[in-house]
């Protein structure tokens, strides 16, 4: 959900983040309509969101590699690192606003550290890893292990953007730095294996083009879609369809 501006764009991985967006929107679909009390599904369908999100996460990796390819980020500097910073505070600020937004509607379950959160905070912490290149796989299977081993931890409500949470603590949306900073560093690792400084050559494919039109604007899209199937949903019931 990271558009990586200022770097040259690669229409696959558009593509695939427009899929990514395409099941993102009918996964909310389906659940708005059972949120709302209009179809009934079976709890295990929630675990869908997972992948989705997960794809997203892994994507934006590949998009921060990208853009410290495109700007030549070898060392540290403030002209390499100013860039990341800049995109990662932008996005939290747009999460601050969506928290505030699902604080005030529906409040119950209002959303502290959900995804667009965690790439805000993941485009700057991304800056002490990306030049590790390929060898992020080891901090990420670190990170997986950390999280297999001692997870879930119940704690104050100050650590829950590190998967730490108070008992009964209920979120709409909730992708906690451990373990979802791992898809990011695998991300990196394997935008650094897919793509070289060599000019990747393109095939040109109608439908790759096609999916690529809203991957380009995964995050304009991500904040408009969901007032606008709530918005349609309270429309055709107060129409009585429903």
């Amino acid at each position: 959900m990271s558009e990586t501006h200022g770097t040259k764009r690669d229409n696959a991985l558009d593509a695939t983040r427009g899929v990514s967006l395409i099941a993102m929107i009918a996964y909310h679909i389906i659940f708005d309509l059972h949120y709302f009390g209009i179809i009934q599904f079976d709890p295990f369908f929630r675990y869908m969101a997972y992948p989705i999100a997960g794809s997203f996460i892994f994507i934006a990796g590949i998009s921060l590699h990208l853009k410290a390819q495109s700007i030549g980020m070898q060392t540290y500097s403030r002209a390499s690192v100013s860039p990341f910073i800049s995109r990662g505070i932008k996005i939290l600020g747009i999460a601050a606003g969506i928290t505030i937004l699902t604080w005030i509607y529906p409040h119950e379950g209002f959303i502290i550290f959900g995804i667009l959160h965690l790439i805000g905070v993941s485009t700057i912490l991304a800056i002490l890893f990306l030049p590790l290149g390929k060898w992020n796989i080891l901090p990420a299977g670190i990170l997986i292990l950390i999280w297999l081993s001692i997870f879930p931890l119940y704690g104050p409500a100050y650590l829950i953007p590190l998967g730490i949470y108070p008992p009964g603590f209920y979120t709409l949306d909730y992708e906690p730095l451990i373990p979802w900073f791992s898809l990011i560093l695998l991300g990196i690792a394997a935008g650094s294996f897919r793509y070289s400084k060599k000019t990747q050559k393109e095939r040109k494919n109608r439908i790759v083009n096609l999916l690529a039109v809203p991957g380009r604007n995964s995050l304009l899209i991500y904040l408009i879609h969901q007032p606008i199937i709530i918005g349609f949903l309270f429309l055709i019931r107060q129409a009585g369809i429903w």
